[in-house]
């Protein structure tokens, strides 16, 4: 069971409501007062016409799509997977077997689906270019959107489970060998690893205001993860998630921040690819390759295997 220390005095989730409630209206001032639209535009425009070869970046494009929704197929036909949640009413942890939708309930698939809704329209968008139209500003709009939410969600995606979440794993002496699985492996590692490669290849025009993105992202997941332990599957895919939790309100906005963080990270290694291409692909992969793990660290899973 999970300690009642954590949590906070009564009503504190209506604390946590509110919170998140008073930070998406300021978000939505905010959209409101920014020019977005003339911003979003400038960044389409760099990320459909690339100082690369147009079959390049459109190859790299389609592996990544490709993998992706390989990794989705992946996620249905392998079977029940392997979930530590927190039980809303109970307030225990408990190891669970989701299987079919059950298993976008993480932020870890709606990082994998936001990589999937980035490459596909920035590959709709190819074919509008190729065919000499203009590319409607709907499609530019979620292009764009998606592509920084995907590069904040997948860098802070693989950079917790490398750091934080395998480490418990070890720690606690459970199995990990199913995070390596091929869906877990795209979800974690190869997203990142396919977003600093569309970086390296169009230097993308990105601008700091395009973070508010990343925050309304963040926010949507929370709602979306209260609204499932309360009204849905009953649990919490992460235990810091609960809302009833001490602290729980900054916990939340940390998490909707972090994606933000990770984005304004991205925006700098797009600057200095700009600047130097070859300085600035080595600091992308040098990033990269500190956040992803690709096999197990568990002395008695290498000893086993």
């Amino acid at each position: 069971m999970a300690s009642e220390l954590d949590y906070g005095p009564a009503h504190t989730d209506r604390q946590t409501f509110v919170a998140i409630g008073l930070v998406a209206s300021l978000l939505i001032m905010v959209y409101a007062m920014t020019d977005l639209q003339s911003l979003v535009a400038e960044s389409a425009e760099s990320l459909n016409g690339s100082r690369n070869p147009s079959w390049v970046v459109t190859g790299a494009r389609c592996i990544a799509l490709g993998m992706g929704l390989i990794a989705v197929g992946m996620m249905f036909r392998v079977g029940p997977g392997n979930m530590q949640v927190l039980l809303h009413e109970q307030r225990e942890v408990k190891l669970i077997h989701p299987v079919g939708f059950e298993k976008f309930v993480t932020f870890s698939s709606w990082t994998l689906l936001s990589n999937i809704l980035y490459f596909a329209s920035a590959l709709t968008a190819s074919v509008y270019s190729t065919d000499g139209g203009s590319i409607p500003s709907w499609l530019e709009l979620v292009q764009v959107n998606m592509f920084v939410i995907a590069c904040g969600s997948a860098f802070l995606t693989a950079t917790v489970v490398r750091y934080i979440i395998l480490p418990d794993f070890v720690d606690s002496e459970r199995d990990s060998q199913y995070m390596f699985q091929y869906h877990e492996q795209v979800m974690h590692n190869f997203a990142a690893m396919f977003l600093a490669v569309e970086v390296m290849l169009v230097a993308p025009v990105l601008h700091p205001e395009l973070a508010l993105s990343c925050v309304g992202m963040g926010l949507v997941y929370v709602a979306f993860a209260y609204l499932y332990a309360y009204k849905g599957g009953g649990y919490y895919a992460y235990s810091f998630i609960d809302p009833r939790k001490k602290f729980a309100p900054f916990l939340m906005l940390g998490l909707a921040g972090a994606i933000a963080v990770f984005y304004l990270g991205i925006l700098l290694a797009s600057r200095l690819v700009e600047w130097n291409v070859y300085l600035g692909s080595i600091v992308l992969a040098l990033w990269v390759s500190l956040i992803v793990q690709f096999w197990s660290t568990d002395p008695e899973t290498q000893s086993s295997s």
